[in-house]
């Protein structure tokens, strides 16, 4: 029987760091990222979080250290080969739209300038979602997105993220903020669909907290310090009775 040959990590991160005008955001921070499945990245700051899901995904570029994303350096190249949804300076979508105007958009970018492009129809929606949806069904095409639910307006961003318009191929997905998903029953929904896409591509998730092995048995747990921003009292206060708490949240 064959060896399945190693696949090499899908991030390896050395001494990264990003300082703004208010000074440091995150790091200096090592971060290697297995090259499948899913990865969740907890840490608190939720600046400090967006901007390394920025960084790694080659919108953004730290101040010190060496990116190596999917084999390549340049973040340009990075770019163009990975995925991020969930922030909003990026792919917010306005919720005063219909969702047949934004699939529509996104055709039109993917069509030389100098060809009309009809409204998108059913088809072509079905084709742009259905990775993401799988089984769930897609809201009304003719919806405004402030009707459909949060969790659907996140499976959209995700779905266009993962079909960029200039038709390059998607190496890696990184989610940013998974606790903008409210509603519990949702991120349940959400996590098992990001687990189903990391069967192909690695999926990078940021959360606060690690996740409970009841809602995602299978991923790599990466913990950060995310928050050199934040000042932090040298005594936080008191805790919680560990003995009132599920064994999964003890401090």
């Amino acid at each position: 029987m064959e060896e399945e040959p190693d696949i090499p990590p899908a991030v390896i991160a050395r001494g990264i760091a990003v300082t703004g005008d208010e000074g440091p955001v995150y790091g200096p921070l090592d971060v290697t990222i297995p090259g499948t499945g899913l990865t969740i990245l907890t840490g608190r700051g939720g600046s400090g979080r967006t901007a390394l899901a920025l960084t790694i995904s080659g919108r953004m570029r730290p101040n010190t250290g060496e990116l190596t994303v999917l084999g390549m350096t340049r973040r340009s190249q990075i770019r163009r080969r990975v995925a991020i949804a969930g922030v909003d300076d990026i792919d917010l979508i306005d919720r005063d739209v219909r969702l047949r105007t934004i699939v529509t958009e996104h055709r039109a970018w993917g069509t030389p300038w100098i060809k009309w492009v009809k409204k998108a129809d059913q088809e072509y929606y079905e084709s742009l979602c259905a990775k993401v949806y799988g089984q769930r069904d897609l809201p009304p095409l003719d919806a405004y997105v402030s009707q459909i639910s949060g969790l659907d307006r996140y499976l959209i961003r995700i779905a266009l993220a993962l079909r960029p318009a200039d038709g390059n191929e998607i190496g890696m997905l990184v989610m940013d903020d998974l606790e903008q998903v409210h509603e519990f029953t949702d991120r349940v929904i959400l996590m098992n669909i990001l687990a189903r896409l990391a069967e192909e591509i690695p999926v990078v998730v940021n959360a606060v907290n690690p996740l409970p092995e009841f809602l995602v048995p299978d991923y790599t747990l990466i913990e950060l310090f995310t928050d050199a921003g934040h000042l932090l009292p040298a005594n936080p206060g008191e805790h919680p009775d560990p003995a009132l708490l599920p064994k999964e949240l003890h401090l």
